[in-house]
């Protein structure tokens, strides 16, 4: 299946309610040529939400940084 057909078959299936949002993100990539927001820093960004709810201790932050 080619990406076009994907995009179809994923606004077939969008809650109508979701649709704005849709079109606004389609307009911006268009105009932009690229996402808001890169692949990389996305990825970033889902392994420091998995990883906020253990925390980091005191001392290995004073260590980290020479204190």
């Amino acid at each position: 299946m080619s990406t076009k057909e994907q995009l179809h078959e994923l606004v077939e299936r969008l809650p109508e309610a979701q649709g704005p949002a849709a079109v606004r993100y389609l307009e911006f990539l268009i105009a932009h040529g690229e996402p808001p927001v890169e692949p990389e820093m996305l990825a970033r960004i889902d392994m420091a939400r998995a990883h906020s709810s253990e925390g980091i201790p005191h001392e290995e932050i004073l260590r980290e940084f020479g204190l």
